[in-house]
């Protein structure tokens, strides 16, 4: 998990957020609430919108959307404890299948997840090679680690595999000489902890204390 930053409104929200708030709550408090306006917050320009400030990432796990799964339109607080929320900008992020389904409608205010646009991941979750674990003391992060699984197997090989290939890189760079080849083995290595490249909260832990020369 990486801090993230909220982007600007899609105008599709900025012109129906309320209406479609107002909608939505009526029906909750009522009847069963129709498809169309149950699903709204998944509207196209919304879903594109979330991609680009996640760097197509999972807000939670940092697997790539689209090599696990489509991902899925995500509310932080849950719209079932917050249906005035539904449509909310501030709420809304994108997660994978997986961590959007273990997350699920956990809400509680004593002991909150780590919320990656409002906390720093850093002071919460400690990366250690592959695996996860959470900084002693932090409440947050130990709860978070357990509820979204985020040491479950399938991201422990993946995370795995990205690290010994960052692994290889760094043995590379160590035996090249100087010169264009180095220089093009710092910027191979640069694309595994920028923002955008998967698991690179682990890559970016990994690559700080074993720092090419």
């Amino acid at each position: 998990m990486i801090p993230l930053t909220k982007t600007a409104k899609p105008a599709v929200l900025v012109a129906n957020e309320g209406t479609w708030t107002a909608e939505y709550v009526s029906y909750v408090s009522g009847a069963t609430v129709p498809e169309a306006a149950k699903t709204r917050y998944r509207h196209p320009d919304v879903k594109a919108a979330l991609r680009a400030e996640t760097c197509g990432k999972c807000a939670y796990c940092e697997s790539k959307i689209g090599h696990v799964a489509p991902g899925d339109v995500e509310h932080i607080a849950p719209k079932r404890v917050f249906p005035e929320r539904v449509v909310d900008w501030s709420n809304l992020t994108l997660a994978c299948t997986e961590c959007n389904r273990r997350k699920g409608d956990y809400h509680e205010p004593t002991a909150p997840l780590v919320n990656p646009y409002v906390d720093d991941p850093g002071q919460h979750l400690v990366f250690l090679g592959p695996w996860v674990t959470h900084v002693p003391g932090s409440s947050s992060g130990h709860i978070t680690r357990g509820q979204l699984a985020l040491n479950r197997p399938d991201l422990l090989e993946r995370r795995r595999e990205r690290l010994e290939m960052v692994q290889a890189l760094l043995d590379r760079h160590a035996a090249a000489p100087g010169g264009p080849l180095k220089e093009f083995l710092d910027e191979e290595l640069q694309t595994y902890v920028a923002a955008e490249a998967e698991f690179s909260a682990s890559t970016q832990s990994v690559c700080s204390q074993i720092s090419p020369p």
